[in-house]
């Protein structure tokens, strides 16, 4: 929700409540936003400063929980090219929750090994552990990892001072794993600009609406070993999309 003064009296908008349209403009938009943040974060990985990279990654994932909701309200009218507004529910309740837009991403990047083959990882089962024990456990993790995330976030950003008077700073944080990390980010991002690709080649009645650029701009960090391989014409220009099929 937004205050706006019209006449000397503010008035709510509701910001969550959109056209088909509008959702589509302001999907691309945070699906761009999320793949220039982890090219961002990959400059400053390669720089060394591993904790304002991490923070970007973070940011990255939470663009990326918002686009979700976004999509998952969106996508059917999306192929019709309906007009009626819908309320993305989930970013009118959530939608300031760095926390929950986080774990939005964390549990869809769940998909990404079976995204590309590898169904075994769907079973998240311990041994002796039911079906519904394993998904409570597997959100809890979730949840863990969206704080944890949260703080790793604060920490490549601001100084601060903890009770016992230990200053912390962003240039403390150490590498850790946050090559592996944003790798996995870059493909989790770039898993929905695909889905969202085959969408419109496979259920779609409207024109094709590219998502090239963010496609592209993410291969040296989504597959960095492919990238290294490719031509020197690809990699200048990216006359072919990642999925390997043109625009027309």
């Amino acid at each position: 929700m937004s205050a706006h003064p019209v006449g000397g009296v503010r008035q709510t908008v509701d910001v969550t409540t959109m056209t088909p349209e509008h959702a589509r403009e302001f999907w691309k938009a945070l699906m761009d936003n999320a793949s220039a943040l982890i090219a961002d974060a990959h400059v400053l990985l390669k720089a060394g400063s591993f904790g304002r990279s991490r923070s970007l990654t973070v940011l990255a994932q939470e663009e990326l929980g918002k686009a979700l909701w976004i999509y998952d309200t969106f996508a059917t009218a999306w192929n019709t090219a309906a007009v009626e507004p819908h309320k993305v529910d989930r970013l009118a309740k959530h939608g300031r929750d760095h926390v929950q837009k986080y774990l939005e991403a964390f549990v869809f990047g769940d998909e990404l090994a079976a995204f590309w083959g590898d169904y075994s990882s769907l079973d998240h089962r311990q041994e002796g552990e039911s079906l519904e024990d394993a998904w409570k456990r597997r959100r809890g993790e979730a949840e863990a990892a969206a704080r944890d995330a949260n703080v790793a976030k604060q920490r490549g950003f601001y100084v601060d001072r903890d009770n016992s008077g230990l200053i912390s700073s962003p240039t403390d944080v150490a590498t850790g794993t946050n090559e592996e990390d944003l790798q996995v980010a870059a493909q989790v991002v770039e898993m929905l600009l695909i889905r969202d690709h085959s969408r419109l080649k496979l259920d779609a009645d409207t024109d094709y609406d590219s998502t090239h650029t963010q496609q592209f701009r993410l291969l040296p960090i989504s597959h960095p070993d492919d990238w290294a391989a490719a031509s020197e014409d690809f990699r200048s220009g990216g006359e072919r999309r990642p999925d390997g099929e043109t625009d027309s």
